[in-house]
């Protein structure tokens, strides 16, 4: 895929959508292991980026998907050694 950029304005919708994304995801369930968050936050920003591509501005809509992405998944945290369902 060849790289493409974004312009100012939707690189801010992105970042919104982005921090709102975390935020909620944070509320469902916190997670406080390093590479847990850097995971996640790599698997919304990715999703957004994808909609963006395919025309998708919308920063609450953005955010939707994104958190779809993570929802249901299984985490096990290295420091409790059980699963944690996210979103539910």
């Amino acid at each position: 895929m060849p790289h493409r950029s974004f312009d100012p304005e939707t690189l801010s919708i992105m970042g919104q959508a982005l921090e709102e994304a975390w935020t909620e995801v944070e509320a469902r369930s916190p997670v406080k292991i390093d590479p847990e968050k850097a995971g996640i936050k790599r698997a919304l920003a990715l999703r957004i980026m994808a909609a963006v591509r395919v025309g998708q501005r919308d920063p609450d809509r953005l955010r939707e998907v994104a958190v779809h992405v993570v929802e249901g998944c299984r985490i096990t945290r290295a420091d409790a050694g059980h699963p944690v369902v996210v979103g539910r």
